[in-house]
């Protein structure tokens, strides 16, 4: 934003505007996700996530601080949902399975 000449005070009303509103949604959202499987949460946030990386590539031009605000709430309502990914592995593994993943969770990022 700041090479389309924003200052530093509108990109920061954008973050925050996109934050607030996410509040509501997120809500709406969650209590709508009681009745779908987890399988379907995972596809939803990758789904959401591949659409606001689509709005922020269209934040250009005299849309950009839509399109911005766009992405930036579609991307927090998908921040819900990434406890889904907690649930799936207490489902698919066992209780010794799930210390052995968590120990390779915390591995990996340490060796690269």
């Amino acid at each position: 934003m700041f090479m389309i000449k924003y200052n530093i005070l509108q990109v920061g009303a954008f973050f925050i505007l996109a934050h607030l509103a996410s509040i509501p949604l997120t809500y709406a959202i969650g209590k709508l996700f009681n009745r779908i499987p987890l399988r379907h949460g995972l596809v939803l946030i990758d789904t959401l996530e591949g659409f606001s990386c689509i709005f922020y590539e269209l934040a250009y031009g005299p849309l950009a601080p839509l399109m911005l605000f766009t992405g930036m709430t579609i991307n927090e309502i998908a921040s819900i949902f990434y406890p889904l990914y907690q649930a799936v592995e207490k489902v698919l593994y066992t209780k010794d399975g799930l210390k052995e993943v968590f120990a390779w969770h915390m591995r990996l990022p340490e060796m690269s």
